[in-house]
């Protein structure tokens, strides 16, 4: 069976678009992030943190710097924020006006592949930063300054 996964626009802030992804008739990755940290958990200082690097980055551009790589340093997947705090959330950096919100957790573990949850996040923005790279090279998928455009719809086996 295949599951159908769209990139959708999710922010728009002075220098960068983000974008995210949306398995039909789900909520968005980011959302899911989102709410596993209700308002009034323990994690609402790291949460706090994760916010003010989304608005730094989309105020000053997605420069490189304001990344922790994660993956290969081929496939644009990197985590938010690189300051100490016990949460990451999993990107796709496009560009530095396009970046795409992935989903994450609790950093416990010294790596991400040492962690069954944020290594699934991690593996499925790898896979979709395949397919986006594979479009941006045949033109599939353009980056305007900070738009995301063309073939945004992607099937994915279920594993």
């Amino acid at each position: 069976m295949k599951l159908k996964l769209k990139i959708e626009l999710f922010e728009q802030h002075d220098e960068v678009n983000f974008y995210t992804l949306r398995f039909e008739k789900d909520e968005t990755e980011v959302d899911k992030f989102l709410n596993k940290f209700p308002e009034g958990c323990e994690y609402d200082e790291d949460i706090d943190i994760l916010i003010k690097w989304i608005d730094q980055i989309g105020g000053k551009g997605a420069l490189e710097r304001y990344f922790r790589p994660e993956g290969k340093y081929t496939d644009y997947v990197y985590a938010i924020p690189i300051e100490t705090c016990n949460l990451r959330l999993y990107v796709i950096r496009l560009s530095e006006n396009v970046v795409i919100l992935g989903n994450g957790g609790i950093k416990t573990t010294k790596t991400y592949n040492e962690d069954n949850e944020l290594n699934t996040h991690v593996e499925l923005l790898q896979e979709i930063s395949g397919y986006i790279r594979n479009r941006l090279i045949n033109k599939k998928i353009v980056i305007h300054n900070k738009t995301l455009s063309g073939n945004l719809s992607f099937y994915l086996s279920q594993k």
